[in-house]
C-alpha cells in the first residue's frame, strides 16, 4: 500500500523567512527616479526670457559706465553643482542672489578680467583690464559688482514679467567659490551664459540657477509664451476618428478580490478554501481604466456583464 504523499507547501521556510525579515544587505532601499533626470533643455520660454534680460540689461549696463556696452544671450547648459564649482576660477566674481518668490539662491558669477574692464571705464577709463586677475577682488571691484548687479534688478523684473514677478536680492559677494555652497554634488543646475562687449573687450556672466529653483515655474518655461499658433490637422480627423472607431481593446471585469495576510497566505495548502462574496455589481475595465458597471451572468452559454444603463464609471 502506497503511502500518500504529503503535500509541499508553496514556498520553503527559508523564503518565507525572508520575505518576513527585515535589513540585510539585500534588504529593500528607497531609490531617488529624480537623481536619472536628464535635462533635455526644453525651456524655449526661458530662452525667450533671457535674451528679453540681456538686451535690457545691456542697456542698463550703458547707463551705468556712461557709454555703450552690449549684453548677449549665448546658451543654456545643464551641469551637475560640483562640476560647477570646480570649474569656477579662484579668485572668482560670485554673488549669490535671491529671484524672490522662487525657492533657494541662485548665483551669478562674472569673469573677473570683464569686471576689471568695466570698473576701469567706469572711472573714465578705456576698458583696459589689470594684468593681474586678483585685482577683481580688491574693495572697488567688489563695490561695482554690486553697483552693477544691482543695476539689473529692473531689466530682470520686466524680463521675467511673461512667466512670473521676480525681484533680485543680492545676499552676499564671494571671492573664494569653495565657500559658496552651490547646491548637492548631484544636483541639476542650469547655466545661463551671456556675453557683454565693451570697448572692444569681451567677456562672460552666468547665471547659475539650480532645477529646484526653477520648479515651481518649470511648467510655464516649458512652453512657448503663447508664441507659436497650433495648426489644426483637418485631413487627419476623420481618418483618426475612423481607425479609433474600428479600434479593439481588451476589457476585464474583476469579479471577486480578497485580501489576506502574508502570514495566512505562506500557511495555504491544497484544498484550503477563501471565501469571497458575489458581489452585486462589477466594474468593466480597460487595462486599469474602469469603465462601467455591470452585472454578471450568462448569456447564450458564456459568461457575460450586462452594462447597467446609466451608470458609466
Amino acid at each position: 500500500m502506497m503511502e500518500e504523499a504529503t503535500p509541499q507547501p508553496a514556498i520553503t521556510e527559508e523564503e518565507v523567512s525572508a520575505l518576513l525579515g527585515k535589513g540585510g544587505a539585500d534588504a529593500a532601499r528607497p531609490f531617488d527616479f529624480m537623481a536619472l533626470r536628464i535635462n533635455r533643455m526644453q525651456l524655449p520660454l526661458l530662452e525667450v526670457v533671457s535674451k528679453s534680460f540681456a538686451e535690457r540689461a545691456g542697456a542698463s549696463l550703458s547707463a551705468l559706465l556712461g557709454r555703450d556696452a552690449v549684453m548677449h544671450f549665448d546658451s543654456l547648459e545643464s551641469a551637475k553643482s560640483a562640476d560647477l564649482q570646480v570649474s569656477l576660477p579662484v579668485p572668482a566674481s560670485l554673488a549669490v542672489a535671491r529671484l524672490k518668490p522662487l525657492p533657494g539662491f541662485g548665483f551669478i558669477s562674472v569673469e573677473p578680467g570683464l569686471l576689471l574692464a568695466l570698473l576701469d571705464g567706469f572711472f573714465g577709463g578705456s576698458g583696459r583690464a589689470p594684468a593681474d586677475p586678483s585685482a577683481a577682488i580688491a574693495p572697488a571691484a567688489q563695490r561695482f559688482l554690486a553697483l552693477m548687479l544691482r543695476s539689473f534688478a529692473a531689466p530682470l523684473t520686466a524680463a521675467w514679467a511673461p512667466v512670473t514677478p521676480v525681484e533680485l536680492e543680492l545676499v552676499k559677494q564671494e571671492t573664494n567659490p569653495r565657500l559658496v555652497q552651490l547646491g548637492a554634488p548631484q544636483e541639476s543646475m542650469l547655466v545661463v551664459k551671456f556675453t557683454v562687449e565693451f570697448a572692444a573687450r569681451g567677456g562672460r556672466i552666468d547665471w547659475l540657477l539650480p532645477e529646484s529653483l526653477l520648479a515651481p515655474v518649470r511648467e510655464q518655461l516649458a512652453g512657448d509664451g503663447g508664441q507659436t499658433t497650433r495648426r489644426k490637422q483637418e485631413a487627419w480627423a476623420p481618418v483618426l476618428a475612423a481607425a479609433l472607431q474600428s479600434a479593439e481593446v481588451d476589457t476585464r471585469a474583476v469579479l471577486a478580490e480578497a485580501q489576506i495576510s502574508l502570514g495566512d497566505l505562506v500557511r495555504l495548502s491544497p484544498g484550503d478554501i477563501i471565501p469571497i462574496e458575489a458581489p452585486q455589481q462589477v466594474t468593466l475595465l480597460a487595462g486599469d481604466v474602469p469603465l462601467y458597471r455591470g452585472r454578471f451572468g450568462v448569456s447564450q452559454g458564456r459568461n457575460a456583464l450586462k452594462i447597467l444603463s446609466g451608470a458609466p464609471v
